[in-house]
């Protein structure tokens, strides 16, 4: 509910403007319409109910009744109303905060005959302000600590509260539109502000100077439980935490008679104090409300909408200006665009020359880089081979003196017997890996002959099985024996690599990995394909491989498996195509051309 002494006031001011009513509106007898002179006040409109009850109300009854010579009528005006619309206006007088009348000074020739002065104001010029309360165990002490935190306050057009403090805050440089997390008002109503404060629905009060001193005098309130806010020395008598600005002005419009500014201004600054517990005075300084005004965009300040019509003629000449440094930048536009034009062209046309040469720069890079990784191989393969055929020679000897001394001496272990035939076995295949090494070297031509693709799959997967992880699953579907002409070693050893790569790329999988090795026939072609279930490989990889770049996709190999599994695949002009398989996996097909009777 709301304060009995508020309601009181309340009444008393409805009474008031009941009676100003009528003695406005009402039609005047013709001796009076003779008598009385006519004398238009306008008011600019806020929110603040103390404004009409304190400072409205009982100034405008003491006129009347001081003056019944004089006809007063009264209008209320936006707060934002332009200069231009204000001097429209039929005004003698205007009653308005200080700063709009020192907003309005200038343009619309206002005149302050007197000011506002508060009871606990000992200078006009500086009566009112706001202070910062929060309760008692808030963490900060200045502006800065309120950032983010809900303010409340009573109305958003009171300069001694609400516009105070945020000129408050545009001074310590923040943006006030994002300071505060959430803005209340009560627009006069219970709770007030320090209320709110107390049932934690704000974290701040933006109240009027002298408010708290009035309320804890009064004991509504206990001093205790609250904080104030950036506190500023001064010798004001009450707490302030901004700049002190002047109260109300009353202030005359040119057009007002002389005789009646005088009559009024000596009869303001001799009106009894108690009529409305303050004094008209005179300020002497409307700088800092006028700045106030400015930093919040209020008044002829604000940001208002206007038709182009209205800009065009209040800016013409300005604009004629631009015209004519527009047409000259499109001038010079057009003309530079045609030259950039020409040069990009030709810059253009330079790049893509460039760009292809670059491309096939990389493309003679890669292929000097093949030649030269399979001659350093050969180079290596060379020197092993040599050094190589003595060894395998001694050893070879070693396995037949053995073979003939189990022989001399009637020794019956056939498991002996069984490793002396595997070594010789593995000597004379190791042999034949050496000379087929050296013909290479000696460019020697191949001796080539009609062979058995199947019994090619089949030795390699033979030898795949010693090298490969014993749980990996290896296994062979090879119903078909294709012929083609070529070295069988050469091709042992490219199927050979095939199945090695599939069994890495599986092993990973332990017991889950699996490789397969097929042989399929055709009436031209003869096919071997390697297929694993081994984890995807990425689209780059793939394409190395397919491009025959000879890069490992381990980051531990070398790349030579691919390289050997290319340079025979080359050399019988066998097709290479790599699949992709849909879950997971790679295979590989060889085609061999069928050898054509």
């Amino acid at each position: 509910m709301l304060p009995d002494a508020f309601l009181r006031k309340l009444m008393f001011f409805a009474a008031a403007i009941l009676c100003s009513t009528v003695l406005v509106c009402s039609e005047a007898r013709p001796s009076d319409a003779v008598s009385k002179q006519h004398v238009k006040i306008g008011v600019v409109q806020l929110e603040d109910p103390f404004f009409y009850l304190d400072c409205f109300g009982p100034t405008m009854e003491y006129l009347r009744k001081k003056h019944p010579e004089i006809r007063f009528s009264t209008e209320e005006i936006n707060l934002n109303i332009s200069p231009e619309d204000l001097n429209k206006k039929p005004f003698d007088f205007l009653i308005s905060p200080s700063g709009f009348f020192a907003a309005h000074m200038l343009p619309t020739g206002l005149r302050q005959i007197v000011t506002r002065k508060p009871e606990f104001s000992k200078n006009p010029s500086r009566s009112v302000g706001s202070l910062f309360v929060t309760t008692k165990n808030f963490p900060g002490n200045d502006v800065g600590s309120l950032l983010g935190r809900k303010a409340v306050s009573y109305e958003s057009s009171a300069l001694a509260g609400w516009l105070s403090g945020l000129h408050e805050i545009t001074s310590h440089g923040f943006n006030t539109e994002k300071f505060f997390s959430e803005i209340l008002f009560t627009n006069y109503s219970s709770p007030g502000p320090l209320s709110y404060l107390l049932s934690h629905k704000a974290d701040v009060a933006i109240i009027p100077t002298c408010e708290f001193e009035q309320l804890a005098k009064n004991r509504r309130i206990n001093p205790d439980n609250f904080k104030l806010i950036g506190l500023k020395p001064t010798d004001f008598a009450c707490k302030t935490s901004t700049e002190l600005f002047p109260d109300v002005v009353f202030s005359s419009f040119p057009k007002a008679e002389p005789e009646i500014v005088r009559t009024l201004t000596i009869s303001l600054l001799t009106m009894p104090k108690e009529l409305t517990k303050s004094d008209w005075s005179i300020a002497s300084d409307f700088l800092g409300v006028q700045k106030l005004f400015e930093n919040l965009k209020l008044g002829p300040y604000s940001d208002k909408e206007v038709s182009l019509l209205a800009l065009a003629k209040r800016f013409q000449k300005e604009l004629f200006l631009v015209f004519l440094l527009i047409c000259g930048l499109l001038f010079h536009i057009i003309r530079v665009n045609q030259l950039v034009f020409k040069r990009t062209e030709e810059l253009r046309t330079a790049i893509s020359q460039r760009d292809a040469m670059s491309e096939i720069a990389k493309k003679r890079l890669k292929r000097l880089t093949q030649l030269e990784k399979r001659g350093m191989v050969s180079q290596i393969s060379s020197v092993l081979a040599h050094e190589l055929k003595q060894p395998i020679s001694s050893v070879a000897n070693y396995a037949k003196g053995l073979s003939k001394y189990l022989s001399k001496t009637n020794n019956s272990d056939e498991i002996l017997h069984e490793a002396v035939r595997e070594i010789d076995r593995g000597i004379r295949r190791a042999g034949d890996i050496v000379e087929k090494v050296r013909s290479y070297s000696k460019s020697s031509k191949d001796q080539l002959s009609v062979i058995s693709l199947k019994d090619c799959a089949q030795k390699a997967i033979d030898s795949i099985k010693a090298f490969a992880p014993s749980q990996l699953k290896i296994s062979s579907n090879l119903n078909s024996n294709p012929q083609i002409e070529a070295d069988p070693l050469e091709i042992e050893l490219l199927i050979f690599n095939l199945l090695k790569n599939a069994a890495e790329a599986a092993e990973s999988l332990g017991e889950n990995g699996s490789i397969i090795c097929t042989v399929e026939n055709s009436e031209t072609q003869a096919i071997v394909s390697v297929k694993d279930n081994g984890p995807r490989i990425s689209s780059e990889q793939l394409e190395k491989m397919k491009s025959a770049l000879q890069e490992s996709v381990k980051p531990d190999g070398l790349g030579l498996g691919l390289s050997i599994i290319l340079a025979i695949a080359e050399k019988y002009r066998a097709r290479i195509d790599f699949e992709q398989l849909e879950l997971q996996g790679l295979q590989i097909f060889i085609t061999f051309p069928k050898q054509q009777k």
